[in-house]
């Protein structure tokens, strides 16, 4: 695994599974979630919006699946000295992306530094 930037210990990560697995330490799928290109008629090739990041958020399992992956994400960073936790859905441009920079986000905001990086954005 390559280090990221600075003193981040975690690189989370975006990618669509139709273009392969990214290389990681771990997976995750959120291809459960309603997609905002489907279901509200957005631009497939549109990067995400604030609208397509406030239809994604708002949505009670993306809640749910914060809430319980988060301790996880805690956990995990402080058992290596870097981690990549990559996060998946059909093409890598919506679903996944919104919900690595919510994470980056919410571990900043608990002092876990992050490095993001959109494979397939």
């Amino acid at each position: 695994m390559t280090p990221c930037p600075g003193e981040a210990k975690v690189t989370l990560m975006s990618f669509g599974f139709k273009y392969g697995l990214p290389n990681a330490n771990y997976y995750f799928d959120v291809g459960f979630l309603k997609n905002p290109a489907r279901e509200k008629q957005w631009n497939f090739f549109a990067n995400p919006s604030d609208e397509m990041r406030d239809f994604v958020l708002a949505q009670g399992q993306t809640l749910e699946f914060l809430d319980k992956v988060v301790p996880l994400l805690e956990y995990l960073s402080g058992i290596d000295q870097h981690q990549v936790f990559a996060f998946g859905c059909s093409a890598g441009r919506h679903r996944s992306s919104i919900v690595v920079d919510e994470l980056s986000r919410i571990l900043n905001n608990k002092g876990i530094a992050t490095h993001v990086v959109h494979r397939d954005l």
